[in-house]
């Protein structure tokens, strides 16, 4: 009976281990169909000679293990604009002597697909960019509300990657910090990297900024991606157990950063390091929030002391999703649940990896244990019997 008792002790010990990690390493692959809307209405004064909006919808999008496909998009106006002329951008929409009400909807039918097989970057700090690559070099300067030459913000970015080898262990890094030093706040009403970075809260805007920041400040290429969440679950499957999230529908911001050898990859400061899921809808990048086009300009014979009132809203629904993805390794290396790729270089997920994982742990031990038990039942029966004898 003793040896009975001890084996449940040993199980009792290391059920509590199964999931204990913060960091949950996954692979697997998810898809999701999106039905998307967007409108803006628009409530124009008296003397707007000529009103201009920036139009940005969803467009294409081919990244490191993310995919956008656009299957089928319009929009409609109240009234037909004077011109429409296409932009890098996106749409630029002009009416002339507008009326006093303008409403314009893009609809949209998408396609997200989210592949995770590992994040194996070979590219080394400092960052050398080549001359094909200037495109990525705009996102390694200061912007409005990305600080990065905030002492502050250098110092402490210098401080999480000191003997750093490799861009994606230093990415890892920082981004745990973010994840670690930041808690959500949908009161805040400044999002640039500064404040939030003496503050340690804000919403998503806030998120992204100070990534940003971080990465800035230590030559990595970052850019403010602006979109759309999808509500719904997210489901990652586990060694014993199931780990999930939900999302609220809403306007969203993330972050890209570009790897000489990967390209642009996708992180969600909030969630996940390597990717971001497929309830991320992209619209639109660019240094950071000042930077992203879905503006409205007008010319007036009064002045501007009577100023165009704008109300938007946005509606999306999850015609078909699916997920595969799950969990092949856990970590210690955050405070909070933050999903990553495996990463060949992810210095800061490997170097603090704990040596004992009980779900792996339980598992080996799962089938030994269960004989053990039967082998002790199966003796103390006999020994019961014997006595009876």
């Amino acid at each position: 009976m003793k040896t009975i008792a001890c084996a449940l002790i040993v199980i009792a010990f290391l059920i509590p281990l199964q999931g204990s990690g913060d960091v949950l390493i996954c692979e697997g692959s998810l898809t999701s169909s999106v039905h998307y809307v967007k409108t803006r209405e628009i409530t124009i004064p008296d003397g707007i000679q000529q009103l201009t909006v920036q139009l940005a919808p969803a467009s294409n999008a081919t990244l490191f293990a993310y995919e956008l496909k656009v299957n089928s998009a319009s929009i409609s106006y109240s009234k037909r604009p004077d011109a429409v002329t296409a932009t890098s951008e996106g749409i630029s929409a002009t009416w002339t002597n507008p009326p006093s009400k303008l409403k314009y909807t893009t609809d949209a039918n998408l396609t997200i697909d989210v592949d995770v097989h590992g994040l194996n970057s070979e590219s080394r700090l400092p960052i050398k960019l080549s001359s094909a690559e200037d495109g990525a070099n705009k996102y390694l300067a200061p912007s409005t509300y990305v600080q990065s030459e905030d002492r502050d913000i250098v110092n402490t970015a210098k401080a999480i990657i000191n003997n750093t080898r490799y861009e994606s262990e230093a990415i890892t890094s920082l981004m745990l910090w973010v994840s670690e030093n930041l808690k959500y706040d949908s009161n805040v009403t400044k999002h640039d990297a500064s404040w939030t970075f003496h503050n340690k809260r804000g919403t998503c805007e806030n998120y992204a900024h100070l990534s940003l920041a971080l990465l800035r400040s230590v030559g990595i290429p970052a850019r403010y991606v602006s979109g759309y969440l999808v509500d719904g679950e997210i489901n990652v499957n586990g060694y014993v157990t199931t780990y999930g999230y939900e999302w609220t529908s809403g306007p969203h911001s993330w972050i890209e950063v570009y790897y000489p050898d990967l390209g642009w990859v996708p992180y969600e400061p909030q969630k996940t390091l390597g990717f971001v899921d497929d309830h991320h809808l992209r619209e639109s990048v660019g240094r950071d929030s000042a930077d992203i086009q879905n503006k409205l300009t007008y010319t007036s014979t009064v002045g501007d002391n009577r100023r165009v009132v704008i109300n938007d809203s946005s509606a999306a629904i999850v015609v078909h999703d699916t997920s595969a993805l799950r969990v092949i390794e856990t970590s210690s290396a955050s405070n909070q649940r933050v999903l990553s790729q495996e990463m060949t270089h992810g210095g800061t997920i490997n170097d603090r990896m704990s040596a004992f994982h009980g779900e792996e742990l339980l598992v080996l031990l799962a089938v030994p244990i269960t004989a053990a038990l039967v082998v002790v039942s199966g003796l103390g029966l006999l020994l019961a019997r014997r006595r009876r004898d």
